[in-house]
């Protein structure tokens, strides 16, 4: 079994040691710092069982002829888009470990920041301008931000430009860990929470069709049960980067460097989405600002990762762990 694994392991390339390195890092996080269970223990033995369904999709895709792998079928969905389901399950555990370790909020901290550089808060400033149509037409840009990256992949995906799909997701997810990252560090929960009434933002931020729906999808998301009293309790601690902000703005820049003929649409519904969250008060415009250095950090680290054998809008080469071009 282990020759097996370690055969199979080969076959990884950069997106996908990326992936585990994290689930280690999570693991590894959860069992020295965490002391409730079974959080402390769970955790590490679902991240094992993933990082062994990682290399079993990854070798069970790469080992087909070229001409096998053209064709549609579930081991080419999954060697795809397994990143998408490890994105969603890596959120979900930082957030009991959050909640486990408990260790208080800096949304204090992050409001004198604003009021530092404005002179005022601006989620509260921006109320004055509240518009039922406004809150419609940005609660469903904000809405919309949880689809982009699979739309903007899909394009990929659809022109089989699979080695630039591996490097996009890589670009995506990697940014998202770093601000998953950031949301250990700085455990916020936004304006929403702490400027504002959690409960009268219905009445404060009123839209016409579905906002209010839209906006109830996203609480779920984000671990608020409905009808609770205190829904700061049960709040995830994401405010500190915004990761909306990283993933757009890097969705936008790479739909300019792999030359996706998409540029111009996500240019514009970049600038409305960063402008949504801190009108419909998810964010502090620290964590917009905040999330600059992340993505630079993101295309940096891509950059000399990948370096020059990734050939945007033509061939791109394969970074396997064996790729003799590595070296």
């Amino acid at each position: 079994m282990y020759k097996s694994l370690k055969e199979n392991f080969k076959y990884l390339e950069i997106p996908d040691v990326t992936n585990q390195i994290f689930l280690i890092l999570i693991s590894v996080i959860s069992f020295v710092f965490v002391d409730r269970f079974p959080e402390r223990i769970i955790i590490p033995v679902i991240n094992a069982g993933l990082c062994l369904l990682i290399i079993y999709f990854v070798s069970h895709y790469e080992k087909k002829p070229e001409t096998i792998k053209t064709h549609r079928s579930f081991s080419r969905f999954l060697r795809f888009w397994y990143p998408g389901f490890m994105i969603l399950i890596c959120f979900k555990e930082i957030y009991l470990i959050m909640i486990s370790l408990d260790h208080g909020l800096y949304d204090s901290q992050l409001i004198s920041i604003d009021q530092w550089m404005f002179g005022l808060n601006p989620t509260e400033y921006l109320s004055r301008f509240s518009n039922p149509y406004a809150v419609e037409f940005f609660q469903i840009i904000y809405g919309l931000f949880y689809v982009m990256m699979v739309i903007y992949t899909m394009e990929l995906y659809l022109w089989h430009r699979y080695e630039e799909l591996k490097y996009a997701i890589f670009v995506g997810f990697f940014g998202f860990y770093l601000s998953f990252i950031g949301y250990l560090l700085v455990p916020a929960i936004g304006p929403r929470f702490t400027l504002h009434n959690f409960h009268n933002i219905n009445l404060e931020l009123p839209g016409i069709f579905f906002a209010d729906k839209i906006r109830y999808l996203i609480d779920i998301g984000e671990s608020i049960p409905g009808n609770v009293t205190n829904p700061q309790d049960f709040a995830q601690r994401d405010a500190f980067p915004s990761g909306h902000t990283i993933l757009m703005i890097l969705i936008t820049y790479l739909s300019h460097k792999i030359r996706s003929n998409s540029f111009y649409f996500y240019l514009p519904f970049t600038i409305l989405m960063i402008f949504s969250t801190v009108y419909l008060r998810y964010h502090y415009v620290i964590d917009l600002v905040a999330a600059v250095p992340v993505v630079l950090i993101t295309i940096f680290v891509a950059g000399k990762l990948y370096g020059e054998r990734i050939k945007f809008g033509g061939k791109v080469l394969p970074q396997t762990l064996n790729d003799p071009k590595r070296k």
